[in-house]
């Protein structure tokens, strides 16, 4: 189909663009100089997760375009299901890097003036991305789905449950610190990266609770299944804050807390229940 074809190419284009965006430009400006995506005082932890994300998107649209037929291992995930896994943990990446350089404490360690064009148009392009993926999916073909059994269902609602609540209160706890004290990360002056955390951990454990209810919670249209939800959202959530946490190897002004490893671990938790659903039922890769 040509549509199908058109769509094929937006997506490679838009990786590539995503790609050099985040290769060649700048990603932050300081008074007198800018800073690239491996710099410490620039991407940082940020920018070597964005770069691993990117070159991973590039393979997976341009093998779509040439129309192989793509598999996560055993699990029922697709070429298509696998590019928007990836291009959502690139959007909450590089927004979480933009995020920072506005923010508070973090950019006083420096003179920022603000984030470059770089992470800017990389960010725009990484919204873009999962919408023209959703796109093909309506070439994809009919889907179909089994229910999980009774008691399996219920064990892993609860675990995202549980999970998604963890995720919301992983930045109570200490997130970073500085010579000057230290930060939680909802705290007036911290990095507000974890708002992000806040969105995809309620909307996790609001997936749970309704899960849970013996009606359950309507599957999602197309070939996007509830375990392919919650892989997004745990990847979306670790993509971030490994970024984060990279970025403290590099820099000897600060160092992470527990919070962001407590919200690592949630997150991958959540990726962890996604991949035991896809063991317990079938659902379509695509």
């Amino acid at each position: 189909m040509v549509a199908a074809r058109i769509v094929a190419g937006v997506r490679v284009a838009l990786a590539v663009l995503f790609l050099w965006l985040a290769l060649a430009g700048p990603w932050a400006n300081m008074r007198n100089e800018s800073f690239g995506v491996f710099d410490s005082l620039g991407g940082a932890g940020f920018g070597l997760v964005t770069v691993i994300l990117g070159a991973a998107m590039l393979l997976v649209a341009l093998a779509l375009a040439a129309e192989h037929d793509i598999r996560l291992g055993p699990l029922a995930v697709g070429g298509s299901q696998l590019l928007l896994t990836l291009a959502m943990a690139s959007f909450t990446t590089v927004l979480a890097f933009l995020i920072i350089v506005h923010s508070g404490a973090f950019r006083s360690l420096n003179d920022v003036r603000g984030a470059g064009w770089g992470a800017a148009g990389a960010c725009l392009t990484a919204y873009l991305l999962p919408q023209a993926t959703i796109m093909g999916f309506g070439f994809a073909g009919p889907s179909t789905s089994t229910p999980l059994a009774e008691r399996d269902r219920r064990l892993l609602s609860f675990g995202v449950l549980v999970a998604g609540i963890v995720v919301v209160l992983s930045p109570l706890l200490r997130w970073f610190s500085t010579a000057d004290g230290d930060w939680t990360g909802y705290q007036p002056g911290a990095p507000r990266m974890t708002f992000i955390l806040l969105a995809v951990g309620a909307v996790m454990a609001m997936t749970g609770a309704l899960r849970l209810r013996t009606a359950g919670v309507t599957e999602p249209a197309g070939r996007l299944a509830h375990p392919h939800l919650q892989l997004m959202a745990g990847a979306a959530i670790i993509a971030p804050v490994a970024g984060w946490m990279l970025t403290d190897l590099q820099r000897d002004d600060f160092s992470v807390g527990l919070g962001p490893w407590v919200a690592l671990l949630a997150g991958a938790g959540i990726v962890a229940m996604a991949v035991v659903e896809f063991t317990r039922r079938e659902v379509t890769a695509g």
